[in-house]
């Protein structure tokens, strides 16, 4: 399984891109549906359901989104990226403490600057 996402098909990073500059300019139907076209075509690539997580995230549904995320991290639990989205899906809905047992989950098995970035990005708020 990859780990980045220069190793996925060009085919997905295409999408997923598209994908989020539709979110980006207010069309989360369409980036939500041709991720879901992606999910579909490419089923055991973890990022393509991180990122239909994170769109569904963005736009409120975050059950599903939960469901995407945990999905990927299934489909490649070493991948910090969508270990990551997991996390911030997580954070989003309100379930703090799972993303915290998401985080400590992945720093249990690698060493992770995301999510060194993040911790201190929390103590800088709560200063």
């Amino acid at each position: 399984m990859s780990q980045t996402l220069e190793d996925e098909p060009p085919r997905v990073l295409d999408v997923i891109r598209q994908a989020v500059e539709l979110d980006e300019q207010n069309d989360a139907a369409f980036a939500t549906q041709i991720l879901r076209d992606l999910v579909a075509e490419f089923p055991r690539v973890a990022i393509a359901h991180g990122y239909l997580g994170w769109i569904l995230s963005r736009g409120g549904r975050h059950r599903e989104a939960i469901e995407c995320c945990r999905a990927a991290v299934q489909l490649a639990p070493t991948s910090e990226r969508v270990s990551v989205l997991l996390f911030r899906v997580l954070w989003s809905a309100g379930e703090s403490e799972l993303a915290f047992d998401e985080m400590r989950r992945f720093v249990a098995i690698a060493d992770s600057e995301e999510y060194a970035r993040i911790i201190q990005e929390l103590q800088q708020m709560g200063n």
